[in-house]
C-alpha cells in the first residue's frame, strides 16, 4: 500500500511538473499587423506567447522578450487567431460517407484545413468512435491535429436521409437516451435533423441544456419558429429556414413533398429559395425572433453554389443570392453569424473551402472585418469556447500568419504563411505532404 501511494504522488508530482515545462517555453511573433479577433488592429506588433497561451500583444520594440524565446519575423505579414470552422463533414473511414454510400473517405481533409488556418473544427455528422480512430491514427504518424469537436452522428427521424450515420429516433423517451449518450461519450453540442418532429426537438434540448450543451439543427421541414421558441442555440445552413419564409400553405407543400423523398429537398429546396423575399415580412418576423433569442446563424453558403463554370443554374445563382441577404441582413441586425465549410465545396480546391465560405459572405455585402470575427470570435462563442477565438491574455495561442491582409481583400485568406497551433509552429509544407498520403 505504501509502495502504491508512493507511486501515486511521484506520479501526481510529474503530472503537475510538466505543464511548468512547457509554460518555460516562450514564443515571440514581432513586426506583423494582428488582428486580435475582438475588432481590434495592432500594427507593428509583438505577439508574445508562453507555453500554448497568449501573454500579450503591444508594440514592437516595447514588449519584453524572455532570454531564450523562439523569435519569429512577422514583418509585412497579417495575423489572426485560428479559424473555426462550425460545420464540418470529411469521411474518416470506408463505412462513414456523408452521403451514406461509403465510398467517398476523405480522412486527409482535416489535416489540409488545419494547414490553411483551420484550427478548430466542429465535425456534425460521424459516430464518435470514427473520429476518436482517426486523432489516434494522426497520433501515430506523428502529425498535428487541427481541435476536432463532436457532435455525433445526425438525430434523425424514421426514413433518415443518411442512414449509416444517422442515430435515428423513435419517440421523445429515445430522444432524451440517445443525446445524453452522445454527451457521456463527449459530444460538444448536439445536431437535430430535419425528420425529427418537434417534441423530439424539445426533449433534446431539455436534455442538452441540463448539461449546458448548445443544440444546433437543420431544419428545412421542422418549423424555425417553432424550434428557436423551443430553445434551439443555433441554425445549420441558411437554406435551412426557408420553410418560415414562405406562406404556411407553402410550407406545408414543401414539407410533405419532403416527407415523401428526402432528395426534393434539393431541388425543392433551391426553387423555393429562389421564389421567396428575403428582406419580406415573414424575413424580418424571423430575424426578429432570432434576435430576441440570440440564435447562432451557421449559413454555410459555399456548399450550395454550383461550379463557377457550371451553365444553366440560374434558379441555383436565385436561391444562392436570397440565402446569402438574409445571412447578412441578420449580421447587419446584430445577430450572431459564424463560418462552416461543410469541408468539401465547388469552388475551391480541397483544403481551402472556409476561405471560400468567407468569401461568399463578402460578396453578399459583410465587411472582411465582420467575417474574421465571425470565423473567429463569434465561432468560439457559438459554440461556449472560453479559450479561444481572440489573441488576448490566457487565450490559446491558435495563430494564422498570411502573405496579405485579409482586411484589403478577403481573398488574401487563401495566402497563408504559416499556422500556430498552442505555441508551435507547424511546418506546412510537410503537413500538406503527408496529408496528401495519409491513411488512417
Amino acid at each position: 500500500m505504501r509502495a502504491a501511494r508512493v507511486s501515486f504522488v511521484l506520479c501526481w508530482m510529474s503530472a503537475g511538473l510538466a505543464p511548468l515545462a512547457a509554460q518555460d517555453r516562450w514564443l515571440a511573433i514581432e513586426g506583423g499587423t494582428v488582428f486580435d479577433g475582438t475588432g481590434a488592429l495592432h500594427e507593428n506588433a509583438t505577439v508574445l506567447v508562453r507555453g500554448d497561451r497568449i501573454e500579450r500583444i503591444g508594440p514592437a520594440g516595447q514588449v519584453e522578450i524572455p532570454a531564450g524565446a523562439e523569435r519569429i519575423d512577422a514583418t509585412g505579414k497579417f495575423l489572426t487567431p485560428g479559424f473555426i470552422d462550425l460545420h464540418f463533414h470529411y469521411s474518416p473511414g470506408p463505412h462513414a460517407s456523408i452521403d451514406g454510400t461509403g465510398t467517398d473517405a476523405n480522412p486527409e481533409l482535416p489535416l489540409f484545413f488545419l494547414a490553411n488556418g483551420v484550427t478548430t473544427q466542429r465535425e456534425m455528422g460521424q459516430w464518435i468512435s470514427d473520429n476518436e480512430d482517426w486523432l489516434a491514427a494522426v497520433r501515430a504518424q506523428g502529425l498535428p491535429a487541427p481541435r476536432l469537436l463532436y457532435s455525433g452522428p445526425i438525430l434523425d427521424g424514421r426514413d433518415t436521409a443518411y442512414p449509416t450515420i444517422s442515430r435515428v429516433l423513435l419517440d421523445d423517451m429515445d430522444a432524451r437516451l440517445a443525446a445524453n449518450e452522445l454527451m457521456d461519450a463527449g459530444a460538444t453540442s448536439l445536431k437535430v435533423y430535419f425528420r425529427l418532429s418537434v417534441s423530439q426537438v424539445a426533449a433534446i434540448i431539455e436534455e442538452a441544456d441540463r448539461r449546458n450543451v448548445p443544440v444546433h439543427g437543420h431544419l428545412e421541414i421542422v418549423d424555425p419558429k417553432a424550434a428557436i421558441r423551443l430553445g434551439l442555440d443555433g441554425i445549420e445552413h441558411t437554406r435551412s429556414v426557408g420553410r418560415g419564409l414562405v406562406s404556411p400553405k407553402q410550407a406545408e407543400e414543401f414539407r410533405q413533398a419532403v416527407l415523401r423523398e428526402s432528395i426534393h429537398r434539393g431541388e425543392g429546396g433551391l426553387a423555393l429559395w429562389a421564389a421567396l423575399d428575403p428582406a419580406g415580412p415573414r424575413a424580418d418576423a424571423l430575424i426578429a425572433l432570432m434576435l430576441e433569442r440570440d440564435v447562432n446563424l451557421d449559413g454555410t453558403l459555399a456548399v450550395f453554389e454550383p461550379e463557377f463554370s457550371e451553365e444553366d443554374r440560374e434558379v441555383q445563382w436565385a436561391a444562392m443570392r436570397n440565402m446569402a441577404a438574409f445571412t447578412v441582413r441578420y449580421a447587419h441586425a446584430g445577430g450572431p453569424v459564424t463560418m462552416g465549410s461543410h469541408g468539401l465545396v465547388a469552388n475551391a480546391p480541397p483544403g481551402l473551402a472556409y476561405q471560400r465560405e468567407m468569401e461568399t459572405h463578402v460578396e453578399a455585402g459583410m465587411t472582411p472585418a465582420e467575417t474574421l470575427i465571425a470565423a473567429t470570435r463569434a465561432g468560439a462563442e457559438a459554440l461556449r469556447l472560453t479559450d479561444r477565438g481572440t489573441l488576448t491574455h490566457g487565450k490559446l495561442a491558435d495563430i494564422v500568419l498570411f502573405d496579405a491582409s485579409p482586411l484589403e481583400d478577403i481573398a488574401n485568406a487563401r495566402r497563408v504563411h504559416a499556422v500556430i497551433l498552442g505555441g508551435q509552429l507547424l511546418d506546412r509544407d510537410r503537413l500538406l505532404a503527408t496529408a496528401e498520403g495519409f491513411v488512417p
